[in-house]
């Protein structure tokens, strides 16, 4: 009987199949978007994990921390500008400043101006807000430059004494009217021009209810001198975009020092530390 022969595999056989079932997987996987399903409702669920964390008052965007960055910079919508957050550059000018536009719904006779985004929600809030019997916009300030700015300042502190300025104006640098998005408006024909009761004119309360949709916040509300470091003025219109006004006024949050989570400012730091070594 003849002996039997050892099977014996071909290399071929044993190494090809698992190569090319390997090769095969790889292509799958580096196809575009293989796994996109998955990887989507993956992503969804870290994403609403991630915002289950976040406290209530600060849930403004998917991307609250990058967006948070944009705070420290002049050219942003979002920049952030108080007693303790100086502009960055400290003489910045916006690149986009035009003249608001005077029209039956707003009057801008003083030829201010504004950076243009802001200047086209100014004009387009105003037409609304006429339209909805509150009243035709005055502008009574809007972009100053930071040499302006310094001027004014330098005015308040012969007037009333470098502690009377610190209090009633912005230092240079400071000022949320160097961004080119802030504005201080009134209603002629309601009085309270630039003072406290124009918040209960129509045109103050029109404002505080329907400001935010056109991009803009009340941004020096009531009893919060002690984070923004400024009395009450329903009058300073600052423009955010629809996107974040919109989120803000939901919150219900009453400062942007809040909403970002930074730290009061109600006097300068050179006055802190005044203060504490005396």
């Amino acid at each position: 009987m003849p002996q039997s022969r050892p099977l014996v595999r071909n290399p071929l056989f044993v190494f090809v199949p698992p190569i090319v079932l390997l090769g095969l997987g790889l292509a799958f996987v580096l196809q575009p978007g293989a796994f996109a399903p998955s990887h989507e409702l993956v992503e969804q669920a870290i994403s609403e994990r991630q915002m289950a964390a976040v406290p209530k008052t600060q849930l403004a965007m998917a991307s609250y921390h990058q967006t948070r960055l944009a705070t420290k910079f002049g050219g942003s919508d979002l920049v952030v500008v108080n007693k303790q957050r100086p502009l960055q550059p400290l003489e910045y000018q916006p690149l986009n400043l035009r003249d608001i536009e005077s029209s039956k719904n707003l009057d801008n006779s003083r030829g201010l101006q504004l950076a243009d985004q802001a200047a086209t929600a100014l004009e387009d809030l105003a037409k609304a807000m006429r339209a909805e019997g509150a009243g035709k916009l005055f502008v009574n300030s809007a972009f100053r430059s930071y040499k302006y700015q310094a001027e004014l300042f330098n005015s308040k502190a012969s007037q009333y004494g470098l502690e009377g300025a610190l209090a009633r104006a912005a230092k240079a640098g400071h000022s949320e009217h160097q961004t080119g998005l802030a504005a201080d408006v009134s209603v002629p024909e309601q009085g309270c021009a630039i003072m406290q009761c124009f918040g209960d004119t129509d045109g103050g309360k029109w404002l505080a209810a329907n400001a935010w949709k056109y991009g803009f916040i009340i941004r020096y509300e009531k009893d919060t001198t002690s984070i923004t470091g400024y009395t009450y003025e329903p009058w300073h219109l600052r423009y955010v975009g629809v996107q974040l006004a919109s989120t803000y006024s939901k919150t219900g949050m009453k400062t942007l020092e809040d909403f970002w989570g930074f730290a009061p400012a109600e006097f300068y730091l050179e006055e802190t530390a005044s203060s504490t070594s005396n």
